[in-house]
């Protein structure tokens, strides 16, 4: 049963170059800049959760912006936080939901931001879509990518389709724009349709390569 967990409408967030966090997702943070270990504690003794915002670095490209997030993000929830001896604390958070950020409230001593949950217009994808998804990762852990007989291991046996997507994204999709755009897709179904175009084309370029160094291995061996 997936367990139920209320967002709290203003909610403290980070934001971070780079980073698309997606629901179900562990994401493991190292927390050592002041606001963020205050934000940390203040948090531990409350809700446990805060948003992890991507950050819009077009938008970072205008002088007067201060920290532009992406405003489809997700919230997610301290599930383990250890303090180190010199005040920084390692943690895992946990996406619970997406969200939509509908205003900054603050920036000091933190950033709160205001926000609505988001949920999936549809919540399963075609079988025939799953089926194609589960080749594409046998295909990509096979070319060398970054799909692995573990992972295969513990997202094959999920039920749920729209973790099932989700943690897939998160974990095999490195371009920031298009896992920006993964996670702001509410329906699920094109959601996972965008995620099989993606793993087509990065197979075929695995494949590529794959074909490329053998031809260049055979070429060498007889140049010697």
């Amino acid at each position: 049963m997936t367990e139920s967990i209320e967002i709290p409408s203003e909610i403290p967030a980070m934001t971070l170059p780079g980073v698309v966090f997606f629901p179900k997702a562990m994401m493991p943070l190292h927390i050592f800049e002041p606001r963020y270990r205050q934000m940390l504690a203040d948090a531990l003794d409350g809700h446990r959760m805060f948003a992890l915002l991507g950050l819009d670095e077009k938008a970072a490209e205008d002088e007067d912006a201060v920290e532009p997030p992406f405003m489809m993000a997700s919230a997610g929830m301290i599930r383990i936080c250890k303090m180190n001896p010199d005040g920084t604390s390692n943690l895992l958070l946990q996406g619970v939901s997406r969200i939509r950020v509908l205003e900054v409230v603050r920036e000091e001593p933190y950033r709160i931001v205001k926000v609505e949950e988001l949920t999936s217009s549809d919540d399963v994808v075609e079988p025939g879509t799953r089926a194609e998804l589960a080749q594409l990762l046998d295909e990509n852990r096979n070319l060398g990518g970054e799909a692995t007989e573990e992972m295969l291991a513990s997202l094959n046996p999920l039920d749920d389709d729209e973790a099932y997507v989700d943690l897939v994204a998160f974990v095999l999709c490195k371009e920031t724009l298009r896992k920006q755009r993964l996670l702001e897709t509410l329906e699920l179904s094109k959601r996972a349709s965008l995620l099989a175009s993606h793993l087509r084309n990065e197979n075929e370029r695995l494949r590529f390569l794959k074909e490329a160094m053998e031809d260049f291995s055979d070429e060498d061996l007889e140049a010697n």
